[in-house]
């Protein structure tokens, strides 16, 4: 067994997060070896984050880091070590089903991580191991203070781990996004007021837009090449069907499924239809009951029960039909 850190890029520097590893590492009496990774994740990894939020969508990085640089990167130190197996402390499962392997929820829901991890391929997923993924975070901490490691007591991990909690709009703004005024619109077409840049605001958003409408609105759409910002009313912000790009699954899919749909890590599966178009690389979905909008750029991923069948990114969303 060798203890494995990858250094990645942050815009504030932990470096107490390297030294608590190698404590564990020494506790154990493990190797420790650390991957200065720092230049290639914000080339691979940051970058497409920020010139996502230039175009007006709302990405997760998590989704693609996890299958892209962390699990290839250390994919391919484990062959160099001569090692089969990779393991991490995520909270998901891995299981077979038909012979296939799959990954599954965590067996404690209100840990679970596996929403960020839909995208691992089943030739990584045969060499993966989730020892936290039958354990609640309260037994993680119960394990490592047997052992005497600090880390017991550490602060849970934040979504974005290259960002200081609440500082996204400061972070863009350093790393290029301009402030150009731009109009608010209504569903109509019509400029009801003007905002200081399209990407500060994410689809579904309802609080801080920034200047006072007259009434509670929420937003519904983002153009950021022509920087507009649509505003409606909130029950104008649910949809019955939606197409999701850039889909991604372990395994083929048949060309329709009848499965459960979750938009957030969190979120609460919905039931709907799935028609897979476009070689797998497409998904039209339809909700049997209407859904609160997503936000494009975000996952949708696919369930059936506790296995995840694949995912595809929000491109397009239809609204509930009058009546």
């Amino acid at each position: 067994v060798t203890a494995v850190s990858l250094w990645t890029w942050q815009e504030e520097e932990d470096p107490e997060r390297l030294e608590r590893a190698s404590q564990s590492a020494a506790l154990l009496g493990l190797p420790h070896l650390i991957l200065d990774v720092r230049d290639d994740f914000y080339q691979n990894v940051v970058g497409p984050f920020v010139a996502a939020w230039g175009q007006g969508l709302t990405p997760n990085p998590c989704v693609f880091c996890n299958p892209n640089f962390k699990f290839d990167k250390m994919a391919k130190l484990a062959d160099e070590l001569g090692c089969h197996y990779i393991a991490t402390g995520h909270y998901a499962r891995v299981g077979r089903h038909e012979s296939d392997y799959w990954l599954y929820r965590a067996s404690h829901r209100r840990q679970d991580q596996s929403y960020f991890l839909y995208r691992l391929p089943a030739d990584l997923l045969e060499r993966i191991l989730f020892p936290l993924g039958g354990k609640s975070k309260d037994q993680a901490r119960q394990i490592a203070s047997r052992f005497g490691d600090p880390v017991a007591q550490a602060r849970d991990s934040q979504d974005i781990c290259f960002l200081a909690k609440g500082q996204l709009k400061p972070f863009l703004k350093k790393q290029g996004l301009k402030q150009e005024e731009g109009p608010f619109l209504n569903p109509q077409g019509q400029v009801i007021g003007h905002h200081s840049g399209a990407w500060q605001f994410t689809v579904g958003q309802r609080r801080h837009l920034g200047q006072a409408l007259g009434q509670r609105m929420t937003v519904l759409a983002i153009d950021g090449h022509k920087n507009t910002v649509t505003l409606g009313d909130e029950d104008q912000a649910m949809m019955e069907a939606m197409t999701l790009t850039d889909c991604f699954w372990p395994h083929p899919p048949p060309t329709s499924l009848e499965l459960e749909l979750q938009l957030r890590s969190q979120g609460i599966p919905h039931p709907a239809s799935v028609i897979v178009t476009d070689q797998g690389r497409e998904a039209r979905v339809r909700f049997k009951q209407a859904v609160r909008f997503s936000s494009p750029g975000q996952s949708a991923v696919f369930y059936q029960g506790d296995r995840i069948l694949g995912g595809g990114l929000v491109a397009e969303m239809t609204s509930v039909s009058p009546g």
